[in-house]
């Protein structure tokens, strides 16, 4: 049986990886931008991010007969950092028109901060202004039912968002 798998982050993962998800039936995935395990520091390395997303995986994935995916946005976890976070969502716009990309995301909070907060409506704003489609994250390590009712007050307060 084909499958696809909704949220699974090939760029940690090696080929072989890609192989056994082939022999097991998946003919598609779809790949969330996420936290590498250390804060970026520089929107280049963003892009090089980006662009490992939308033309090097694409070509892994497609040595066996796997499309690839993806999703852009930087991750609630380096959100504190806002400056940065400002400069890698307006380069964003950049990657938006690459056949692979489904939207924004995955967007939401980890700390339920206002850093957070205000990253999250920045990212709703650029979905919104591009008619992009939004993935959300809820929070790992806080209050999730906190972050993930804050998260729903702020998409409820916007009358642009479906």
């Amino acid at each position: 049986m084909d499958y696809v798998d909704p949220h699974i982050h090939m760029v940690s993962r090696t080929t072989d990886d890609y192989e056994t998800l082939a022999k097991m039936g998946c003919v598609a995935v779809s790949e969330p931008a996420f936290w590498a395990g250390f804060d970026r520091g520089t929107v280049d390395s963003f892009r090089d991010y980006f662009r490992q997303l939308t033309e090097t995986e694409p070509k892994r994935a497609a040595q066996y007969g796997i499309q690839h995916f993806t999703w852009l946005c930087i991750n609630a976890k380096e959100a504190e950092n806002v400056s940065l976070s400002r400069e890698v969502i307006a380069m964003i716009p950049e990657f938006l028109d690459k056949p692979n990309v489904l939207g924004i995301g995955e967007i939401g909070l980890n700390k339920n901060t206002k850093n957070e907060s205000t990253i999250f409506l920045e990212h709703l704003e650029l979905a919104v202004n591009h008619n992009q489609q939004i993935l959300i994250h809820t929070p790992h390590l806080e209050d999730k039912y906190q972050g993930t009712r804050m998260i729903l007050d702020m998409l409820c307060h916007d009358s642009r968002i479906e």
